[in-house]
């Protein structure tokens, strides 16, 4: 009868002590989970801002730029600037526009797929940037300056990210799991020792 009643009792102690670890494994996943989530969403919105600072700067060079040109009253180097400036930034259109809305230049440049899963592409949306900055010529506005980022290397760049973070949250996850799981089979062990005496 004793025996019966302590090995009964060390099967209760046994299932408390899976039910123990798989809820706490569970709370662990899920708050490493929120964790990488809130660090991924965060790096989204930091690289966004980003991209969208760099094309606000590369609409106004540009514009400066294409000023300088209209002034030297030799159209032609448009076209010098327009491929000098495609090779300084990602860009997957440059264009310059007078005043009716009507192009006068355009560059639009194609861009290998990132090399990223498409999974990862699709839940991180990046949207596409455009910026425009006005060309003047003194007071008198000539047109717009406009450009439109390229989004390869925002992609890559975050699913970089997203890599790092996935390593440092399921090492947190592992060792969080690891030391529950040794501090409840201590208390188990500490236990059963007590149920004997």
């Amino acid at each position: 009868m004793l025996q019966n009643g302590l090995r009964a009792g060390q099967e209760d102690l046994m299932s408390v002590y899976r039910q123990l670890i798989a809820v706490i494994s569970g709370v662990i996943i899920v708050l490493t989970s929120l964790w990488m989530l809130v660090n991924i969403y965060a790096d989204r919105t930091l690289m966004i801002q980003q991209v969208e600072t760099r094309a606000q700067s590369g609409a106004t060079a540009l514009a400066i730029s294409i000023t300088e040109v209209l002034a030297s009253k030799n159209s032609s180097r448009l076209d010098t600037l327009f491929n000098a400036v495609a090779d300084l930034g990602d860009y997957e259109k440059i264009y310059f526009h007078d005043l009716r809305g009507d192009p006068v230049i355009r560059r639009g440049f194609s861009a290998a797929k990132p090399a990223v899963p498409d999974l990862f592409m699709q839940l991180i949306a990046l949207p596409s940037v455009e910026r425009t900055a006005i060309v003047s010529s003194g007071w008198t506005k000539l047109g717009d300056a406009g450009v439109v980022i390229n989004n390869q290397r925002p992609y890559e760049t975050l699913w970089a990210s997203a890599l790092h973070t996935f390593k440092w949250g399921g090492a947190l996850a592992f060792l969080g799991i690891s030391l529950s799981i040794l501090f409840i089979h201590g208390r188990l062990r500490a236990a059963q020792r007590y149920r004997v005496r």
